[in-house]
């Protein structure tokens, strides 16, 4: 009994160091949260899972993100799609192509872009091409498992938030800084108080 006991920990906790590795064996788009506005680079984590090389992947880009600009890579060709609909058309989608990721290997890929100038979440479609013509699609709607379910799996996402907001609730608001102030003053008068006592002793 005792034995089974002890082997049951040993596989739980074998279960749990394993959990992050799981969660983290998809497409991933980072940083996960961007302030309105903001301009930055977005990295896209591209693990291989399978026994062939990947070849290719297809990154959708979520509206009211501009000013798009991939990143060079070796031995990648990189191409856009846009809706052109206007003289200044917006990016829909980032190919990476004519590239290998080798089997057990990963790779990174980016590119600069503005996001939306409002809250909002940001959902990164991606689609995965492998050396077989299998293609593993990233656009499931996450729900807390990140397992991917034969040859789908959830996507990644960014938020936006208002990072003035944030930065407020964080504790630096001007009730906060007042406080400090008061609480400085407070003890300056204290020492004062208490050095002018002895003088007169």
């Amino acid at each position: 009994m005792k034995s089974k006991f002890i082997t049951g920990i040993l596989t739980s906790s074998t279960l749990i160091v394993l959990l992050p590795l799981v969660a983290f064996a998809h497409v991933i788009v980072t940083p996960n949260q961007a302030g309105i506005g903001q301009e930055l680079t977005f990295n896209v984590s591209v693990p291989n899972e399978r026994d062939t090389v990947v070849t290719n992947l297809k990154l959708v880009i979520p509206s009211g993100v501009t000013d798009i600009v991939p990143t060079t890579k070796d031995g990648w060709t990189i191409t856009t799609t846009s809706n052109g609909s206007s003289s200044d058309p917006e990016v829909t989608s980032i190919v990476w192509s004519n590239g290998t990721i080798p089997v057990g290997q990963r790779q990174d890929f980016s590119f600069s872009a503005q996001v939306p100038g409002t809250t909002t979440t940001l959902d990164w479609k991606a689609y995965q091409t492998y050396g077989d013509g299998t293609i593993v699609h990233w656009d499931q709607t996450p729900t807390g498992s990140d397992d991917s379910v034969g040859n789908a799996g959830p996507y990644s996402v960014t938020k936006v938030i208002n990072d003035l907001t944030s930065s407020t609730t964080s504790g630096s608001s001007p009730n906060t800084t007042l406080g400090i102030v008061l609480s400085i003053v407070a003890l300056v008068i204290s020492v004062s108080s208490l050095f002018i006592r002895r003088k007169k002793r």
